[in-house]
Parts: C-alpha cells; structure tokens; sequence
C-alpha cells in the first residue's frame, strides 16, 4: 500500500456533488475512483496514464455527469 496526496478544489466537486459534504466522503470517492481505475488495468486495460491525467480525467467526469440537466 501507499499513501497519495492529491488536491481536490473541495468548491467544485460540492457543486457537482452535494453529498461530498465532508473530507471522509471526499476521501471515499477518491478511494472507489482510484480501486475501480485499478481494476479496469488489471482485467485488460494496457493503457497506462499519469496520475496527473487520471484526475484530470476523473474531475471532467465529475463535472460532465453532474453539469447534465
């Protein structure tokens, strides 16, 4: 196991998500986002990305699903 930092404008993500009312929900969500990006590379997915990418890419998904009407 490791220990990750990562900054997470807590603004932005409470506006597309009211239920990430606090540091342990935030902490959470991460948590399933990072396991499931793992799971996708173990059964199949050979494309590696940085982490700089994957949270650039997890944050555009945040803001697409909770943006919709």
């Amino acid at each position: 196991m490791c220990t990750v930092t990562v900054r997470i404008d807590e603004e932005v993500l409470r506006g597309v998500n009211p239920s990430l009312s606090d540091m342990a929900a935030i902490r959470r969500w991460a948590q399933e986002l990072i396991d499931l990006r793992i799971q996708q590379m173990e059964f199949g997915d050979t494309e590696t990305m940085s982490i700089e990418e994957a949270r650039e890419m997890t944050l555009a998904a945040v803001r697409e699903e909770y943006a919709r009407p």
